[in-house]
């Protein structure tokens, strides 16, 4: 995951904002192709991801706004 540019492999991004809503497991929503960029730790370890394009503005908006 780390170098997946230097090995050639595609970075899938799914995110989902909750992970339940009156105890029904939300589902994942697909973002897109990403690239490492830089990472930190260990178990867990901190991943920032370059997505190949923009977010289109209403997912956006769904994902940093609090409801």
């Amino acid at each position: 995951m780390i170098f997946n540019g230097a090995r050639g492999v595609k970075l899938h991004l799914f995110v989902r904002k909750y992970r339940e809503i009156d105890g029904k497991t939300e589902p994942y929503i697909y973002i897109g192709n990403g690239n490492t960029v830089e990472y930190a730790g260990e178990k867990p370890i901190t991943v920032k991801i370059k997505l190949e394009h923009e977010i289109p503005a209403n997912l956006y908006k769904e994902f940093t706004i609090k409801i």
